[in-house]
């Protein structure tokens, strides 16, 4: 066992530890609190600017997705128009029995000289 003098020295220290410790205050200064108002509000306000943020993603988001969409449409269309600009005037098997021939280019004859009296 501990002698009677080592209890009274730990309870001693333990005394004196209370008493420093009780005059600690944990309590927050009035300074304190209104900083962490601020603080909460300001918070606030970023969470709402921040959600406010997420849904103008989402919808510019959806508009780039339908632009991309009819982008990809348009590019389809080119396509199709360059293939049918590639065959022409191809485009029919049978064109070449409903084309009219083009007129004969006309011939250039040297002009008669006159003669001079």
């Amino acid at each position: 066992m501990k002698s009677p003098t080592t209890i009274k020295g730990i309870l001693a220290i333990a005394a004196v530890a209370m008493v420093g410790l009780s005059s600690c205050s944990n309590k927050a200064t009035e300074e304190q609190m209104k900083k962490l108002g601020d603080l909460d509000r300001t918070r606030d306000g970023l969470r709402s600017d921040l959600e406010r943020a997420k849904g103008n993603l989402a919808d510019v988001q959806g508009k780039l997705a339908a632009q991309d969409r009819d982008l990809a449409d348009c590019n389809r269309q080119t396509a199709a128009v360059r293939e049918g600009l590639a065959s022409w005037p191809n485009i029919w098997a049978d064109s070449a029995d409903w084309r009219i021939a083009p007129p004969p280019a006309p011939t250039m004859t040297a002009p008669a000289k006159k003669k001079h009296k």
